[in-house]
């Protein structure tokens, strides 16, 4: 037994609840001010709701004299919210009252009556029409954008059902363990929803957890035909009535994946295991991996594949035949054209890495090794800050950058380096890196895993320091070539080739990528009293 199994009991839930909701502040990325109908029930909502929320007791008169756009049913009292506290969003709705299930914060849940917002956010969510009833949708996609919210609870005994619209595109799901907004956006699962959206699909992004960069960059992903979602709030029962059949990839063998994907084969959905880790790897999967769960996984899907050779013999060996589908590369973000340079790059020769800085596979004495043997060279460190260790000072930490940012860094390096230890993980890792270095004609250094090769420009040696010697010689790669033979587009059509399934006829659009930070409160700022 562990030692917090062990001291748990002597902690009140009381205590353990104020912790939770701590954590879950962490998480979450909307700002909500909630207009509360008395003190009472002001305490409730600062008690159980997350620092991103204030609450606010009486009705300010607001800043916004002009009529803001609305759907639902309009309410005139509620235009003269717009503008306090930088709303641009009002919503009046039926809404469950804030609570802990368990220890566990449960999210307030909103069935919209009306919807007022700013010209501007409805517009960059795609425009609405005012007659629509799918206020739900609507709701979702303001939240997913980051704008302000201003929310006015409506009490009733129980949510009333709410009115949705189908689904037109074709379906997929994506089931995966982190946001689409983690690492940058730059995750094997964020990078196939959006080619899936490009390439014409309705794309619900299901995550089994928040993510665990130590910074939050205010990524926003916006798209008509996205829906994004946690595990906790995702409902198969509400996709399955609002569209037919489709596709579902399962990028996470957990085990709070397994009964939505059941029910979604039994609605005739297609399922896809994509194996993109092992798990087994403590810095991975190691406090939520069940080979057992994983097997169910295995046993429930139509198609498997994998991103590593390595990993479709663990495939083979669970008895379905797997499909090698590697990494790729984002060619609307590395395209051809050359960026501006970045005001942080330091100027000379350089010698970059960019990607994840945890686990026990990251090789930080090959790293030192390397900045040793280049003096005269910059070795900039792109990644989250909250892991960089001390270094030579010819090493450069830029801290964590969105994957849109990242073309205009990697086209100015001469070589780009894979820092990994050798073991069964990282032979089992395709590393997504490799693909965006070769596209911005970045020679690469790493050692010799199995997943690189035959890759051209990829300069493997058990010594990095000697791999890195020969990239500095080498030619730079063909960066149209590396487009052409590494797309996600071409990894997509062979994803969904294994399954059966053809590109949409339908036309596709990329994904618009926002900037927008959440505010998390202090305490004394959480409670506004308007007189």
């Amino acid at each position: 037994m562990s030692i917090k199994q062990l001291l748990r009991p002597l902690i009140p839930d009381s205590v353990m609840a104020r912790y939770r909701v701590r954590q879950h502040s962490l998480a979450m990325r909307t700002n909500v001010d909630v207009f509360a109908a008395s003190e009472h029930e002001a305490k409730k909502w600062l008690q159980l709701t997350p620092d991103t929320y204030r609450v606010v007791v009486g009705r300010p008169a607001g800043t916004q004299t002009d009529r803001a756009p609305f759907v639902g049913e309009p309410d005139g009292s509620l235009s003269g919210l717009m503008g306090f506290g930088g709303i641009d969003v009002v919503v009046a709705g039926v809404t469950t009252s804030p609570s802990m299930r368990g220890l566990k914060v449960v999210e307030p849940l909103v069935a919209p009556r009306a919807i007022i917002a700013s010209a501007d956010a409805f517009d960059e969510i795609g425009g609405v029409d005012e007659n629509s009833t799918d206020l739900v949708r609507t709701y979702q996609r303001l939240r997913d954008a980051g704008r302000r919210i201003g929310l006015v609870p409506i009490v009733e005994d129980q949510l009333p059902p709410a009115e949705r619209s189908r689904v037109s595109r074709p379906a997929a799901v994506v089931f995966a363990a982190v946001p689409l907004h983690d690492i940058g956006g730059g995750s094997r699962a964020a990078q196939i929803a959006f080619e899936l959206l490009a390439s014409g699909f309705h794309v619900t992004y299901v995550a089994m957890y928040p993510s665990a960069e130590g910074v939050d960059l205010g990524l926003r992903y916006l798209h008509p035909a996205l829906e994004q979602h946690t595990v906790d709030t995702f409902s198969v029962h509400d996709l399955c009535g609002r569209s037919d059949e489709g596709l579902a990839i399962l990028e996470a063998p957990a085990e709070p994946f397994v009964a939505p994907s059941r029910m979604l084969q039994i609605r005739g959905w297609t399922i896809v295991y994509d194996i993109i880790d092992d798990w087994t790897d403590a810095s991975l999967g190691g406090f939520w991996y069940k080979p057992e769960i994983e097997d169910q996984i295995v046993g429930l899907a139509d198609t498997v594949v994998a991103s590593a050779s390595d990993l479709v013999q663990h495939g083979n060996d669970l008895g379905k035949e797997t499909t090698l589908i590697p990494n790729a590369v984002n060619s609307t973000l590395f395209g051809p054209e050359t960026h501006d340079r970045p005001d942080d790059l330091p100027e000379g020769s350089i010698i970059g890495y960019v990607g994840s800085l945890y686990g026990e596979w990251f090789d930080w004495v090959a790293l030192r090794a390397v900045a040793d043997a280049f003096p005269d060279a910059h070795l900039v460190v792109i990644g989250d800050d909250h892991y960089k260790r001390p270094m030579p000072p010819n090493v450069v930490y830029l801290g964590l950058k969105p994957q849109g940012d990242l073309p205009a860094y990697l086209q100015r390096w001469d070589v780009g380096i894979v820092p990994f230890e050798i073991s069964d993980v990282t032979h089992a890792v395709s590393p997504l890196k490799v693909y965006e270095y070769l596209a911005s004609g970045c020679t690469v250094a790493a050692p010799p895993l199995r997943a690189l090769e035959g890759l051209s420009d990829v300069y493997t040696d058990v010594d990095l320091v000697a791999a890195v010697t020969r990239a500095m010689a080498a030619r730079k790669p063909d960066r149209h070539a590396a487009l052409a033979d590494h797309s996600w587009h071409e990894r997509v059509v062979r994803l969904l080739g294994s399954a059966g399934f053809d590109l949409p006829d339908v036309s596709g659009e990329p994904i618009q990528t926002v900037r927008r930070v959440p505010v998390h409160y202090d305490k004394r700022e959480r409670l506004v009293r308007v007189e």
